[in-house]
């Protein structure tokens, strides 16, 4: 029993120094990107969602939070990385027994049309990485469609993480630009 516990402790520490590394690479990433502020624009902001399929069954909502870079790259098209935090609310049933929450740290790259300039359609593309108990990740999806001014925007969307099965949520979001 004691070798089960050190080794779960050791698993433990070393998730933990893998986030420590990766909380640190996107903040240095994030910083490194503000310093070009004149060719782009910095995002951040908020979301909530509804789990559609399988997750709709065990969580009764997901929230969660961005933030992007995105370059001007042509005429109302831009391209950026992004990074968040999503967080699936597991229904009460499954807390009582026990569950957690689940949720991961999308690592992507986003791309956003302005089909006129207050409407937008875009996706973001990447890699998923799960937080909560039992680790691993996944593709990371989500198109969108919007509507933007010069400060704000608000956007309607279908956030997902597949891997072996798939965790997906009906989302609407607001993100602040600068």
């Amino acid at each position: 029993m004691e070798r089960f516990l050190k080794v779960g402790f050791e698993i433990d520490h070393l998730k933990l120094i893998k986030m420590k590394r990766l909380f640190i690479a996107a903040a240095v990433l994030l910083m490194g990107l503000g310093a070009q502020a004149q060719s782009g624009q910095f995002k951040i902001g908020v979301n909530v969602g509804l789990p559609v399929g399988d997750a709709a069954d065990i969580s009764s909502f997901t929230a969660g939070a961005d933030a992007a870079y995105l370059w001007n790259v042509a005429p109302s098209f831009q391209v950026g990385p992004t990074v968040g935090f999503q967080n699936y609310f597991i229904k009460s049933e499954f807390k009582d027994a026990g569950g957690e929450n689940f949720n991961y740290i999308p690592l992507a790259a986003s791309a956003q049309y302005s089909i006129v300039p207050e409407f937008f359609i875009g996706a973001d593309l990447g890699y998923g990485v799960v937080t909560s108990t039992g680790g691993g990740g996944g593709f990371y999806y989500m198109p969108k469609i919007g509507y933007q001014q010069s400060s704000w925007e608000a956007y309607a969307g279908y956030r997902g993480l597949s891997d072996e099965g798939s965790v997906s949520a009906i989302n609407l979001g607001v993100n602040f630009k600068f």
